[in-house]
Order: C-alpha cells, then sequence, then structure tokens
C-alpha cells in the first residue's frame, strides 16, 4: 500500500465496501449537489452520517487527516476569502473590523460544505475500485450505443488510478528533495522547477508503461460486459440518501415548501 491513503482503495469488508457502486457512484453525484445548498441542520446530520462512516471502514482517519492539510490550507484561504469580502450592504458593527457576522457565518458553511464534499468523495474512492467504477460506467452508459463506453469507462478509471500515483510521486520527490537539502532553496522558482519536473517526467513514465500493459493485454473496446441486476437493499440505501439530501437541500426544500402550500391553499378553496 501507498504511504498516502488519500484517493486511494483501503481493503475492507464494510458495508460500503459491499454497497454496489452502480447505487454509490449516484449517491456520490446528488450528495455533492445537495451539499452545495445544505443548510446547517442537514450539514451537521450529514457530517455525522460521515464520521459513522470512516469508522465502518475501519480505515486510519489520522493518517487521512494528515495526508490533507494542503486542502486545508486551501479551504483556510477560501473562508478569510469569503470573510473579509461582505456583500453589498452589509456593515460591521465596529469600524475597525472587516467583516461581518453574516460575512463569517456565510465564510463558514462554504468551507464546511466544500469539506464534506472533499472528505465525501475520499471516502468514495477509499471503498470502491477502479474496476468496480469502470463496470459500473459502462452499466449505466449501456443504453447510449452512440458513445465509446469502454473508453470513457477507462478514462475515469485511470483517473481514479493516476490522480493517488501522482499525488504519490509528488510526495517522493518532495522527500527526496528535502533529504537533499532543497527545501533550504530561496528562490522559490528553483524549488518549484526542482519538483514540477521530476513528478512530470515520472507521470510520463508511467502513463507509458500502462499502455505497454493494456496493448500487452489485448485491450479491446468491443468486449462485452454483462452485470447482473441491483439488488433492492443497494437500492433502498440509494433512495434514503436522496431523501436525506432532498429534506436538506434548501432551493428544493423551499420548492416543496412553496408547492404544498398551494396545494394546502386549493384544498381549501375548495372546502370552502
Amino acid at each position: 500500500m501507498a504511504s498516502r491513503l488519500t484517493f486511494h482503495y483501503f481493503q475492507g469488508n464494510s458495508p460500503l465496501h459491499r454497497w454496489d457502486t452502480r447505487c454509490k457512484l449516484p449517491a456520490l453525484f446528488c450528495l455533492t449537489f445537495g451539499l452545495l445548498h445544505a443548510r446547517a441542520e442537514p450539514l451537521t446530520l450529514f457530517t455525522v452520517l460521515l464520521g459513522v462512516a470512516f469508522v465502518s471502514t475501519r480505515a486510519p482517519l489520522r493518517a487521512i487527516l494528515s495526508d490533507m492539510k494542503t486542502w486545508g490550507v486551501f479551504l483556510v484561504v477560501i473562508f478569510l476569502l469569503q470573510a473579509f469580502s461582505p456583500g453589498a450592504g452589509e456593515t460591521s458593527p465596529h469600524s475597525w473590523v472587516p467583516f461581518t457576522p453574516t460575512s463569517l457565518r456565510s465564510a463558514a458553511l462554504t468551507c464546511w460544505r466544500l469539506g464534506l464534499i472533499l472528505l465525501y468523495s475520499v471516502l468514495f474512492t477509499l471503498v470502491t475500485r477502479p474496476q468496480e467504477m469502470q463496470e459500473a460506467l459502462l452499466w449505466f452508459m449501456k443504453p447510449l450505443p452512440f458513445l465509446p463506453a469502454r473508453r470513457i469507462a477507462l478514462m475515469f478509471s485511470l483517473i481514479m488510478r493516476f490522480l493517488p500515483l501522482l499525488l504519490d510521486e509528488a510526495e517522493s520527490v518532495r522527500t527526496a528533495s528535502k533529504s537533499r537539502l532543497g527545501h533550504l532553496r530561496k528562490n522559490p522558482l528553483i524549488r518549484i522547477k526542482y519538483l514540477i519536473l521530476p513528478v512530470f517526467r515520472r507521470s510520463i513514465l508511467r502513463a507509458d508503461e500502462l499502455a505497454l500493459a493494456l496493448v500487452a493485454r489485448g485491450f479491446n473496446e468491443d468486449l462485452p460486459v454483462s452485470l447482473p441486476g441491483i439488488r433492492l437493499p443497494h437500492v433502498s440505501a440509494l433512495l434514503v440518501i436522496l431523501t436525506l439530501i432532498l429534506l436538506g437541500s434548501t432551493p428544493i426544500t423551499h420548492g416543496l415548501h412553496e408547492e404544498l402550500g398551494s396545494l394546502l391553499d386549493f384544498l381549501w378553496k375548495r372546502m370552502e
């Protein structure tokens, strides 16, 4: 196993590992959309569910969080940019304070949402093999004969494989440079040069080896793929996730409230 766990598959036998990828993939897409519009209460619920899910996988959570320190810096930058940019008409209660309570709350919600989306994506890669991802995409694109389904599925599968490999190569090059006191160089452009060029070279070599391996194994886009039907418990779990997302999404929930109010007004008038 690689030293980094982020975006790697983690071997296990948890319910999430056994959950059909044809249900996990739509759940991830719907979660990504729903969390972008979720209020604080649903975000709390999805945070608790995320913690329970990570515990059920028995993955080393401390190591995963350590790998994601760079993403944490990115979220802090987003928080500061949004917190110190109040909207039109907003004024701070104190003239010396460059932010407002509304901008702070908005920035916190934004970072909370982005953090949950990122962690759910990491969870998806922890419990999903790239091969399962490829087969699920082939199954979804099977009714569309005009699309090169196997090529598209292979592309997404390779992305799932190459992203963690690229991060591993960058970490390996960074460690090697640090052992040679490369981190003491004062010019940041020189440091970036000695990081990017080796990572780029190694990535090209990996891609070349992968292409040769595909040719050696006789890769063919016309090979048929047959998958069994999705069992009812897997679909039921997906429906539960979709229901929670529907109830927690602000625009969707407001729309449902408006429709329900119109229906009640109509029924009230009919009763009169």
